[in-house]
């Protein structure tokens, strides 16, 4: 039995998934200097790695895996992009710079703690082995790599301009007076994060477009 065209698909998967772990372990990691970069950059390569490995091994193991996984995938999607959706809406329910401010800080702290979570779930775990456990799935992986794609790029943004800026404006001592291009660019990060939010809503209806396509 020739296994090459099998053998050729799985490391088709690992050129799309590691490089973008890569990208985003070094970005995640890019505040804190060079060889922070380095090291989360490593890590991303080296967590690609071993996920499509077991991955692979783990789906050959369990034929139902790739299906269930992307069911769990559709419910970490759809809980970030409801989570993102309410951080929006508050937002928006106070649009002055200064209300958006408070908002950013404890005890609030924009849902600090929920995007970390999950987002850090969709980036190194669910989106990695959906990939890799599907790949060979002709109807899931096109689906797939069009959510990783708007993930990735998105996560990329966040990473460049959104924590940055936001750490910016956590600088800004709590009663204290707001200058208006500050509170211009406190407005903007907010009117940016729509575009997020829609991504977010987007990649959480392909998961469940992906998990509609039946063996």
């Amino acid at each position: 039995m020739n296994t090459a065209p099998s053998t050729q698909n799985r490391f088709s998967s690992f050129l799309f998934v590691v490089p973008a772990l890569i990208l985003i372990g070094a970005l995640g990691c890019s505040l804190g200097g060079p060889v922070a970069t380095i090291i989360c950059g490593v890590a991303g390569s080296v967590w690609g790695i071993l996920a499509g490995l077991g991955s692979t091994s783990a789906s050959r193991r369990w034929p139902s895996l790739p299906r269930r996984w992307v069911y769990f995938g559709s419910f970490i999607a759809g809980t970030l992009f409801g989570g993102t959706l309410f951080a929006m809406l508050l937002y928006v329910a106070s649009p002055t710079a200064e209300n958006i401010l408070a908002l950013m800080r404890p005890p609030f702290k924009g849902g600090f703690i929920f995007f970390v979570i999950f987002n850090s779930l969709m980036e190194w775990l669910v989106i990695p082995v959906a990939l890799f456990t599907n790949w060979s799935h002709p109807r899931r992986r096109p689906l797939l790599v069009v959510c990783a794609v708007l993930f990735y790029l998105s996560r990329a943004w966040t990473y460049v301009y959104f924590v940055p800026q936001i750490f910016h404006f956590m600088t800004i001592e709590p009663g204290g007076s707001i200058s208006p291009d500050v509170a211009s660019a406190i407005l903007k990060w907010v009117n940016l994060s729509w575009i997020r939010c829609a991504i977010d809503g987007v990649v959480a209806t392909l998961f469940l477009r992906a998990a509609s396509k039946l063996d």
